[in-house]
């Protein structure tokens, strides 16, 4: 079974993510986001292809978690690295680079 490994840059996003929706929409709205990445992050360890290829060169994959959210991960032999929680509304072109 794969393992999850979140880079320096995913677990602020995630974190900072958090704080917005809970000061912006309230506790609910921060649990419920909180709840559906770890309900994704349940699946991407059984099945790792799940998303789309972001970039074949460097086989970083998406997955949609909500319309303003996009999970970027790699995967590696059996560790899976969330890269970024990518904010759909930016310039698409920023999303693996």
């Amino acid at each position: 079974m794969a393992q999850i490994v979140w880079n320096k840059r995913a677990s602020k996003q995630l974190a900072d993510l958090q704080s917005y929706l809970q000061e912006q929409f309230g506790e609910k709205a921060a649990q419920t986001f909180t709840h559906r990445v770890f309900k994704f992050l349940e699946l991407l360890v059984k099945y790792p292809q799940i998303g789309t290829l972001e970039s074949p060169e460097k086989v970083i994959r998406g997955f949609l978690l909500h319309k303003h959210t996009t999970i970027l991960y790699k995967q590696k032999e059996e560790t899976i690295y969330i890269l970024a929680l990518f904010d759909n509304r930016q310039n698409p072109q920023n999303k693996t680079s």
